[in-house]
């Protein structure tokens, strides 16, 4: 086993697209020469996941002089945003980057977890992480009804009523609990078909046995009409005033 014939002339990075390989390789810390058997899996394994974008990696070492690191990496899927700042998060709630660039995937606001814990490569509390599951089924349902409508803002900070922003449409969807969501999907369809071009709100937040879907058109307020001039102010002449000849005219 420590005959330089398993010295490693190679080591090959599969899986990856948003880490490069050359971090890989530097996070691994395995270098060319060293003894196919020196490093253990597990301690490449527990170095590579040191980066947030990285799920899982398997080593394989391939006899006699190569090792070939396969990973999977995890994909930015929301936004949390503070200040001017953007958390990348995936769908498990694992916060991947902080940037100041705006990805085009949906914001989740109304999060509980405590901003200090957001750090990359933490992940969010508890009850966000239920919450987040319904969101999940949520952007299914709108998939899955073939919704192309964009979801720009999704707002979670109360269980029982899923709020969703749709910037193009200029449109808010109350979604209650998110029960039955493949009813409700039907009915927000059919109400933005009917809707297009209206600026308002979507109510599908009630009990659909008892409560229809239905849409509130938002009033624009008129502009306000400008203050009047104020009239000139008139004054009597000074009766001691000299009179000023001014052409044909004697003020």
């Amino acid at each position: 086993m420590m005959s330089p014939l398993f010295d490693i002339t190679e080591v090959e990075v599969i899986g990856n697209e948003k880490i490069s390989k050359e971090t890989i390789l530097s996070l691994s810390g395995i270098s060319l020469g060293d003894n196919l058997y020196r490093n253990k899996k597990e301690q490449i394994q527990k170095n590579i996941k040191q980066e947030a974008y990285i799920e899982n990696v398997e080593v394989k070492r391939i006899l006699p002089d190569k090792i070939q690191l396969q990973v999977k990496e995890r994909k930015a899927t929301f936004l949390l945003e503070y200040a001017s700042s953007y958390f990348y998060m995936n769908s498990q709630g694992y916060i991947l980057e902080i940037s100041s660039e705006m990805l085009d995937m949906p914001i989740i606001q109304g999060c509980t977890s405590p901003t200090e814990e957001l750090q990359v490569g933490n992940r969010l509390n508890k009850e966000d992480l239920t919450r987040l599951e319904v969101v999940l089924r949520i952007i299914e349902a709108i998939n899955s009804n073939n919704i192309t409508t964009k979801v720009n803002r999704i707002d979670i900070s109360d269980k029982n009523n899923y709020i969703l922003h749709m910037e193009d449409e200029k449109k808010i969807v109350y979604l209650g609990d998110a029960s039955h969501l493949s009813s409700r999907m039907l009915y927000i369809k059919v109400a933005l078909e009917d809707t297009k071009g209206l600026e308002g709100e979507i109510f599908a937040n009630g009990d659909l046995e008892k409560e229809k879907v239905f849409f509130r058109e938002r009033q624009l307020q008129p502009d306000p009409e400008p203050d009047p001039e104020p009239d000139p102010i008139q004054t009597d002449p000074d009766p001691n005033q000299e009179p000023v000849e001014n052409g044909n005219q004697i003020t």
